[in-house]
């Protein structure tokens, strides 16, 4: 280690400039033991240049214990037993400690409530004993009997005066009052009856004015009148010295008045032994906020700790007293506030002292902790135990597993239940080895689904017309590109005979096998209405009466052979040669577009989508095919692709790309469309199924296309 250490001091920098801020650190705590104390701005400059020393060997000193440290297998169990043994002891001792000072704060607050509360009642005793001595007085006037209650009250508390510092006494007889203090200074002013007190019994602490203080009210029926009886001690140094003895400073806080609030009495602004008395006249206390009268222990000091583990402990809290000035009885939560400084160990001579013979209980419940605390430290041994066993178990299998694997035998399974990492990597290998057998089979099974896929592709491929037919006047070309093996999209040409063609673009919700089913079932049923049942090489279907009438049959027939959230999106329309007349029905269908010179016509109106309400009402319009019009129909997977900005292509950059390629051959119209659509996606694979029918009106010459697809 030393060598370690003397090759990096001479390898590094850091390393150097570390020893240098060592011994100034060393230099610094030395001078400050001797001196008494050196500069913080000395402490400073050593604190902002160890701190990145410490982080950067910090992070050395991980990476080290990652690379050879914790490399070994030995080494890895000493870390476990660390953890296990001496973390969870530290852990223990840390949390008692924390537990021992906020409940030993606790315990401190208590014992200053139960004593403030003490005093209290003994207040409402005294007023009980002065109410029973004025209702059994013989005396004749109300002076005479207030002269009879002070000397009463004087002579209860003759021996023990000292236990009430400033103790004020205020008594009422019928129309005659008196206000006297128990050590013959004057009173600062008589203590008044608030308006919600109507009971004959009162003790607790008040907040009157600025004023807190410990109070109890008894009021009865006298020979001269009715009798009330104040007894109110304020909180003085003193009397917190008497609440803190055996615990330690004791504080409180009133909130002072900032207009009309009496000053404090001569007495107190003069008195010397009364400098824990602190008035903040100002409008402002010293740290901020509401003005505050403090009152503080006088004499008395934090214990001495009489041990490494006596701690020092402090808490607060309210003493709820009651709002003797309001109009209604209650009690102000935020207001009343004390505090406490003590020591754990003079709070528990506190509680022991109370015990007596049963005090040794303490020793035994510590006895019985130390039992539980050795329980413990064996239970941990045998985890311990049992840690190394289940390491070195796992460790040995999946070195035997990782054997069979490598000659090929993948049903090989270690069985280890994941009760830590090391077993659940074995439970993860054995998921592997799993995996891999299954992605095996799943391999030949997707070989075998890929085969069906193209038999379903080519069967398809024969449902889309194999060519255009041909008609005077008109030029068809279609093409569907499926997103999938399988297209969900669906366009056809239909030859009814006389010179008219049927045109049809449809779109079948959702994609894949269950929209290619789809299809074929509209193919179906839409040949089946026209079929004549005659043979040939060319099919020659009937001419229906309107489209709508198509359109209607289809719609209930694919509602009641689909399922209900399946439905089409259909274009059906018929051209008459004869008078160039295109007769249509959308159904629900993007509307297909006709380019006419300058203009563009959209074929819209027909009815709802095919499929989805069995009695829906159809449509059918009529437009003109005039020489050099040129109609697009087309499904949503030509506009809706989005770039990498999630921005779709959009009708119109589609009908602006179709527009620029008006001139040219309906096949370079479309080569130039799909081209586009490709560019804007940048993606070579289909977002969606894309069709496009293109469909030029010429001179009344024949023209014949043959339908591309891709393979």
């Amino acid at each position: 280690m030393l060598e370690v250490l003397h090759q990096e001091y001479r390898q590094h920098w850091m390393a150097r400039f570390g020893v240098w801020v060592l011994a100034y650190g060393i230099a610094l705590w030395l001078v400050s033991r001797l001196s008494g104390g050196v500069s913080g701005f000395l402490w400073f400059l050593f604190w902002i240049t160890f701190i990145p020393v410490a982080g950067y060997y910090f992070f050395r000193l991980l990476g080290f214990v990652r690379r050879h440290l914790l490399w070994h297998l030995r080494r890895r169990l000493i870390l476990t037993y660390f953890f296990v043994a001496v973390v969870p002891i530290g852990l223990l001792l840390l949390l008692a400690g924390i537990a021992a000072f906020f409940l030993n704060g606790q315990l401190a607050s208590f014992l200053v409530v139960t004593r403030l509360q003490n005093r209290v009642s003994e207040l409402s005793q005294l007023g009980r004993l002065t109410a029973q001595h004025a209702q059994h007085s013989a005396n004749a006037s109300h002076q005479a009997a207030l002269d009879d209650l002070q000397n009463f009250v004087g002579s209860e508390l003759e021996t023990r005066s000292s236990d009430y510092p400033a103790l004020q006494v205020t008594a009422r007889i019928g129309p005659a009052a008196r206000d006297f203090r128990l050590d013959g200074e004057p009173p600062a002013k008589p203590v008044s009856m608030p308006p919600w007190l109507k009971r004959d019994h009162f003790a607790g602490i008040v907040l009157d004015g600025d004023v807190l203080a410990l109070r109890a009210v008894e009021q009865a029926p006298t020979p001269l009148g009715r009798l009330t009886v104040i007894f109110s001690q304020p909180f003085t140094p003193e009397l917190l010295d008497q609440i803190g003895q055996g615990i330690g400073p004791v504080g409180a806080l009133s909130p002072l008045k900032q207009e009309g609030s009496p000053k404090p009495s001569a007495r107190e602004e003069s008195n010397p032994a009364q400098p824990n008395v602190i008035f903040s006249t100002n409008g402002q206390n010293p740290g901020g906020g509401a003005p505050m009268r403090t009152i503080r222990s006088q004499s008395l000091q934090v214990p001495a700790a009489a041990s490494l583990f006596d701690l020092t402990v402090y808490n607060g809290d309210t003493l709820q007293p009651y709002a003797w000035s309001s109009t209604t009885e209650h009690r102000e939560s935020d207001l009343g506030l004390f505090y406490v400084t003590s020591r754990i160990f003079a709070l528990n001579r506190q509680v022991l002292s109370t015990l007596g013979k049963f005090s040794s209980l303490y020793w035994t419940a510590f006895a019985v902790v130390g039992v539980i605390f050795l329980v413990i430290e064996l239970v941990a041994v045998v985890i311990s135990w049992r840690l190394t066993r289940s390491i070195t178990t796992t460790v040995d299998k999946l070195n035997l597993a990782t054997e069979r694997v490598k000659a090929g035998d993948f049903s090989y399974r270690i069985d280890l239940p994941a009760h830590d990492q090391l077993t659940a990597l074995g439970e993860a290998f054995d998921g592997m080895t799993a995996s891999v057998q299954r992605l095996l089979k799943e391999s030949l099974e997707k070989t075998r689904l890929e085969g069906e896929l193209e038999i379903a592709r080519e069967v398809q491929n024969r449902l889309f017309p194999q060519s255009a037919p041909e008609v005077s006047g008109l030029s068809l070309y279609g093409l569907c590109k499926p997103a999938r093996t399988v297209s969900g999209d669906y366009y056809d040409f239909l030859r009814l005979g006389d010179g008219r063609v049927a045109l049809v673009v449809g779109d079948i919700s959702g994609k894949g096998i269950s929209a290619a089913l789809l299809m074929a079932t509209l193919q179906s049923a839409l040949h089946a209405q026209f079929y004549d049942g005659h043979s040939g090489s060319a099919a020659t279907y009937a001419w229906p009466a309107h489209t709508a009438e198509v359109v209607s049959r289809l719609n209930r027939q694919i509602y009641a052979s689909t399922p209900r959230e399946k439905y089409v999106t259909l274009f059906y329309g018929v051209y008459d040669s004869a008078d160039g007349k295109l007769t249509y029905t959308n159904a629900g269908h993007l509307p297909p577009v006709l380019f006419r010179r300058n203009q563009i016509v959209r074929l819209e109106g027909g009815g709802t989508v095919v499929g989805l309400f069995p009695s829906a009402r159809y449509e059918q319009t009529e437009v003109q095919i005039e020489p050099g019009d040129l109609l697009l129909a087309f499904t949503d997977g030509m506009t809706e692709p989005e770039n990498s900005y999630g921005e779709e292509f959009g009708e119109g950059r589609l009908l602006e790309v179709a527009r620029r390629a008006l001139g040219g051959p309906p096949e370079v119209l479309m080569d130039e469309i799909y081209r586009s659509v490709s560019d804007w996606t940048g993606s070579p694979e289909l977002q969606d199924d894309m069709t496009l029918v293109v469909a030029q009106a010429g001179e009344m010459s024949a023209g014949a296309s043959v339908v591309t697809r891709p393979s």
